[in-house]
Formats: structure tokens, sequence, C-alpha cells
């Protein structure tokens, strides 16, 4: 097979690949909405919760323009999928209170180990970075929750 032809077959295959897009995560209510009305969070906490939580942690995402382009979408999809079902800021207020704590715990625990947000995320999001007077604000936040 020749070069020319070995092209002309991936350019059809990632062609094709552009006809099969995954489900967008977007829901009408703003990001967060919900949670920030329960909860009763300060704009501070929001502001930073929606910088680097909201796009993988809430019923609605910010997609970026390569997010058209698959495979890329496909992988985004999947990332936001996954971090929905570990948490998702818009369902908390709906859980019992014991589900609740345990995911300001884990909140906590991600936040002080500095895990959130993701290498892979702050790739392209560096200013989802949380320095360390953001980082404490969610700290002495989501502890305030858990210790009123």
């Amino acid at each position: 097979m020749t070069i020319s032809r070995i092209f002309m077959v991936l350019l059809a295959v990632l062609l094709v690949m552009q006809l099969v897009r995954p489900q967008k995560n977007k829901s009408p209510i703003p990001a967060g909405k919900v949670f920030v009305d329960t909860f009763k969070v300060d704009e501070r906490v929001n502001t930073i919760l929606a910088v680097s939580c909201y796009d993988c942690h809430s019923n609605s995402t910010a997609y970026p323009w390569y997010s058209e382009i698959q495979p890329v979408g496909w992988l985004m999809a999947r990332h936001v999928n996954d971090g929905r079902e570990k948490l998702n800021f818009d369902e908390l207020p709906g859980y019992g209170p014991r589900r609740i704590r345990s995911k300001f715990t884990q909140i906590i625990r991600q936040v002080e180990a500095d895990e959130m947000p993701l290498d892979s995320y702050l790739w392209i999001h560096g200013n989802a970075r949380l320095d360390e007077e953001e980082r404490r604000a969610l700290l002495d936040y989501f502890n305030s929750k858990l210790n009123p």
C-alpha cells in the first residue's frame, strides 16, 4: 500500500469519526445554581468552583471548540461523565445528610492532597489551578459545613 493510499484511508476514517458525536452535558440551569442556593455558598467560593470544578462536576459543561473534533469529543465526554459520576454539585442537594457529609469529606481530602482539579484538565485550563488562598477558601467553606 502506498503512502498516499494510507493517508486517504486514514482521512476517510477521520471523516467518518466526525459523524459519531457524544451527547453534550448541557442544562438550562446554570452550573452549581441549586448547590449555591441550597448550601448558601458565598460568591468567592462559587467563583472558585465555577472556574475549577463545575466543568466536570455539574450538569453543564463549557465546551471548547476542539471538543467538536473526534476523538477529542469522545475523550472529553468520558472524562466529564466520570467526574459527574463521582461528584455532581447540581445533584448534591438531593442527597441524604450522610452522603452529603461523605462528599464534603471527599472534597476536603482531594483539595488538601492537591488532587483536584486533575492535571489533565489543568494542561488546557491553567486558570483552574488552585492557589493557596483558593484552596484555603474551599477548605474553610466545606469544613464549616461539616462542623457548623
